[in-house]
C-alpha cells in the first residue's frame, strides 16, 4: 500500500503540550519506502514557543506531475515507555488532520515527526518520521535532510514552494508595504512598571526569570515600534508596597500612551472577599504578616492606571489566587529545540499597540481558589504563555492580531499547560491553572 493511499486514522495518544523558550522553523526531506516504492517529501515546520505550530507539506503523486501541498496543525506530546509511563527523552509533534492547499489529497495520513533529546546540548533534534495505518500498523520513514530556518533563508523561492501569493505569510514577506508612523505616534510613551518579588526563598528564582523576559519583550516592542521606553522596575531590596504605591501615583501617561503593569510574585485571596481577582504580597520583611498594609489587590491597581486616560492598559499577574496558607507551586521544565531567528511584523506590531481605539485589560494567572505555577528555567506558566501568544501575535504567520484572540490563546495555553505539567517533585500531582481576565 502506497503512502498516499491510507487513509485518515487518529491514534489514541495521551497528548501532552510542551513549551519551550523560542521559536522553530525546520525544512525536513524524508522519504517512505512501502511495497518497494520510494515516496519522496518536504516539509515546512514551524514550533511556536508554546507548543503550539503546522507543517506545510510538498510532494508529488507517483507520476511525478501533480503538486500537492497539505497544511496539518501540530501539538507535542512525549514518547511512551513500554510500560505506559512518559518517556521524556522522546518529543513528538503530533500532526492533526490535514487541510489541502494545492492537489487533490483528500484521504491523507497525518505524519508525526519524532525528535529525540541531545544530551550534550539539551535540545530535541530530529530523528524520523511516521505514520500509522488504518489497521494500526506504523510505518517509518527517513530523514534525508534538515536544516534550521532564520529570516535569511526565507527567499521567495523557498516560501513559495510551501504556500501560495495568496498566504498571508507570503503577503507579509514580500508585499505589505507598512506605513511609517505620524508625528503624533512617535511621542508615544510605553510605560512600564515591573514588580517582582527576585528575593523570595520559594519563588525568587521563577520571578527573575519572569522580569528579566517581560523587560526584554516590552523594551523590544518599543524599539520596534519606534517609540519611548519609559520603564520602572521594582525588585530586590525596592521590592516593596511603598514603591509599588508610589509608582502607580506618579505615573502619568498621555492620551496616546501605552501603560504595562506587570506582578511576579505571591498573591492571595480569602473566601469572603469580593475581589474575583488576588492580593499582590507586598511583604518586604519575613516577619510582617500578610494583608493590611503590605498588599494591593491588582484590580485596584487596574482601576486607577485606567483612570489615567492612556489608550492601552495591560495589568498583568503571575501569582496565587487562594488563601494565603498556600504554599508555591514549583512546576516541571518544559522541552527546547533550537532557536530560528524570525522578524516580527511591524503591520502586525501596529496594529496591537498603535490601534486609535482605546483598550484596557486585566488579566491574572489563576483563577479565585486556585494556586499558579512555574519553574526556574521558563519562569511561571501564565508568563511564559501570555508573553508567547503576544510574540506569535507580533509575528509574521497571524493574519490580523487582535487582543481577544491572543487572551484566549495565551488562557487555553495556560490551561492545557497546567494540566500536564507535574507540580510536585513524586511527578503524581498535576497543576489546575485557570487564568482570569476583564477587557474594556
Amino acid at each position: 500500500m502506497s503512502h498516499l493511499s491510507r487513509m485518515l486514522l487518529f491514534a489514541g495518544f495521551f497528548m501532552t503540550t510542551c513549551s519551550a523558550g523560542a521559536q522553530t522553523l525546520y525544512e525536513i526531506n524524508y522519504h517512505y519506502i512501502i511495497d518497494g516504492v520510494k515516496d519522496n517529501y518536504q516539509a515546512f515546520m514551524l514550533r511556536n514557543n508554546d507548543g503550539t505550530g503546522f507543517i506545510r507539506l510538498e510532494f508529488y503523486d507517483s507520476t511525478g506531475k501533480i503538486r500537492n501541498l497539505l497544511e496539518m496543525p501540530m501539538e507535542e506530546i512525549y514518547g511512551e515507555h513500554e510500560d505506559g509511563s512518559e518517556d521524556t527523552t522522546q518529543l513528538i509533534f503530533f500532526a492533526l488532520e490535514p487541510k489541502v492547499i494545492l492537489g487533490s489529497t483528500e484521504d491523507y495520513l497525518p505524519d508525526h515527526f519524532v525528535f529525540h533529546l541531545n544530551p550534550d546540548s539539551d535540545f530535541y533534534e530530529p530523528s524520523f518520521v511516521y505514520c500509522v495505518n488504518e489497521d494500526s500498523t506504523q510505518e517509518t520513514g527517513e530523514l534525508d535532510k534538515v536544516r534550521l530556518l532564520n529570516q535569511e533563508d526565507l527567499t521567495k523561492e523557498l516560501v513559495l514552494q510551501y504556500f501560495t501569493e495568496e498566504d498571508n505569510f507570503y503577503k507579509q514577506q514580500f508585499e505589505t508595504v507598512t506605513r511609517g508612523l505620524s508625528t503624533e505616534e512617535k511621542q508615544t510613551r510605553l510605560h512600564l512598571v515591573l514588580v517582582a518579588n527576585t528575593e523570595d526563598k520559594d519563588i525568587g528564582k521563577t520571578c527573575v526569570i519572569d522580569k528579566d523576559a517581560t523587560y526584554k519583550t516590552f523594551s523590544e516592542i518599543s524599539e520596534f515600534l519606534g517609540i519611548q521606553f519609559n520603564p520602572l522596575v521594582i525588585a530586590g531590596k525596592d521590592f516593596s508596597k511603598v514603591n509599588v504605591d508610589k509608582a502607580v501615583s506618579s505615573l502619568h501617561p498621555g492620551p496616546n500612551d501605552i501603560v504595562v503593569f506587570y506582578y511576579s510574585g505571591h498573591g492571595f485571596n480569602e473566601v469572603n472577599e469580593g475581589y474575583q481577582f488576588p492580593y499582590l504580597d507586598l511583604r518586604d520583611k519575613s516577619f510582617q504578616k500578610y494583608g493590611g498594609a503590605f498588599t494591593l489587590n491588582i484590580e485596584s491597581i487596574y482601576q486607577k492606571l485606567k483612570a489615567k486616560g492612556a489608550r492601552l492598559n495591560l495589568v498583568l499577574s503571575d501569582c496565587c489566587n487562594r488563601d494565603p496558607t498556600s504554599g508555591a507551586l514549583i512546576s516541571s521544565e518544559g522541552a527546547s529545540t533550537r532557536t530560528s531567528s524570525i522578524g516580527w511584523s511591524q503591520e502586525n506590531c501596529q496594529a496591537l499597540f498603535l490601534s486609535q481605539k482605546p483598550m484596557s485589560l486585566l488579566m491574572t494567572a489563576a483563577q479565585k481558589g486556585e494556586l499558579s505555577a512555574g519553574n526556574a528555567a521558563d519562569g511561571g506558566i501564565f508568563t511564559f504563555n501570555f508573553r508567547e501568544s503576544l510574540e506569535k501575535s507580533l509575528g509574521p504567520f497571524t493574519k490580523n492580531p487582535a487582543w481577544n484572540t491572543l487572551v484566549a490563546s495565551a488562557k487555553a495555553q495556560t490551561i492545557n499547560k497546567a494540566r500536564h505539567t507535574w507540580c510536585d517533585k513524586e511527578r503524581k500531582q498535576v497543576c489546575v491553572q485557570n487564568p482570569v481576565f476583564k477587557m474594556e
